[in-house]
């Protein structure tokens, strides 16, 4: 018994060795930090493409509460239509476009 714990004792100790030879690389170096300290702004950002987007995703989603209002016979298709539009309107309006939405 005696014989297999030092066995695996020494088998440990030559794995770590090896660790540490892998890991004595030397560091990386850090990431290179811009001079100046310049927060990005938006340049010509008006208010259409937010606006836009609210758009769309008023008409994408009312229609699409709607159709589901039209196939759902529990469900009134036009008080739905409507609280879908007002609320992607409003939760696109508040959340902005996505960046891939081009004004």
């Amino acid at each position: 018994m005696r014989h297999n714990d030092d066995m695996a004792e020494d088998e440990i100790e030559r794995l770590l060795r090896e660790i540490d030879a892998t890991s004595a690389k030397p560091a990386a170096q850090p990431p290179a930090t811009k001079a100046s300290a310049e927060v990005a702004t938006p340049t010509d950002s008006s208010g259409g493409g937010r606006l836009a987007f609210a758009g769309i995703a008023a008409v994408g989603l009312g229609l699409g509460a709607f159709l589901f209002g039209i196939f759902t016979p529990w469900t009134d298709a036009l008080d739905m239509g409507v609280a879908g539009a007002g609320a992607a309107f409003i939760t696109a309006l508040v959340a902005g476009p996505p960046r891939w939405f081009s004004s």
